[in-house]
């Protein structure tokens, strides 16, 4: 009976991390999993800030031996263990219910952040989930408030889902940056700047150039007409077509 495999396997545990990683559970959605399968006692107040995958291979190894190997082994070989944008909305729906805390979104959302060093590696297929979580939420250029997070979530929401325009909205989440857009990209519609000086301000605010810039052909049929840069201004906010 002491050697008798418990009913729960690793599997669970790689299923449950993958679902987290992905962030379409929250962390209150894993423990409520825990609690209820495993019968895993409330986190005192001292752990309850603790890692989410710490807390499960913890878990799991105490179950078993065995199953801290085989869920490192799967989750390294893993493709779909990165952060999604099913997941990004999942979690910013549960911060605006009041189901998940801001810092439990950013401990989701930064996991893989690896501060000071650059590999080149990627974890992300969707460049405005990346812009998201290795930029916007842990770097924001002021305090995110519930209307920001609302305007997020409109954004991810966005049934045409164009990664670019994306990106770019997200970037224009707060006015200083709206502010910035108009300054720059006005100087260049009324000719002022070349396409080349024009790259200075979008690959250092949008990490894209004017080939790449989603909305040059907007600004083509609009050059030497300023007054039509604030209707583009909120399209590119908001990430509408355009």
């Amino acid at each position: 009976m002491k050697n008798k495999m418990p009913p729960v396997t690793s599997v669970y545990f790689i299923s449950l991390l993958k679902a987290y990683l992905r962030g379409t559970k929250t962390k209150q959605e894993v423990l409520q999993d825990l609690y209820g399968e495993i019968n895993l006692q409330p986190l005192d107040p001292e752990d309850s800030g603790e890692d989410v995958t710490r807390l499960l291979l913890r878990t799991a190894a105490n179950m078993h031996e065995d199953y801290y190997q085989e869920i490192v082994g799967a989750l390294t070989q893993a493709k779909d263990s990165a952060p999604t944008r099913e997941g990004v909305i999942h979690q910013l729906e549960a911060l605006l219910a009041g189901h998940t805390t801001q810092a439990e979104l950013l401990q989701w959302a930064t996991w893989h952040n690896d501060p000071g060093e650059d590999n080149g590696i990627s974890y992300f297929d969707d460049l405005a989930v990346d812009y998201f979580c290795t930029q916007l939420l842990p770097n924001p250029s002021e305090p995110l408030t519930s209307a920001h997070f609302t305007q997020i979530l409109k954004i991810f929401r966005n049934p045409f889902r164009d990664q670019l325009k994306d990106k770019v909205a997200l970037v224009l989440l707060f006015e200083k940056e709206k502010q910035r857009f108009l300054f720059y990209v006005g100087d260049y519609i009324q000719g002022h700047t070349a396409p080349e000086q024009l790259d200075v301000y979008l690959l250092n605010k949008f990490g894209m150039d004017h080939y790449s810039f989603p909305y040059m052909s907007s600004l083509a049929d609009m050059m030497y007409d300023p007054s039509k840069l604030p209707a583009l201004l909120n399209a590119a906010a908001q990430s509408s077509r355009q």
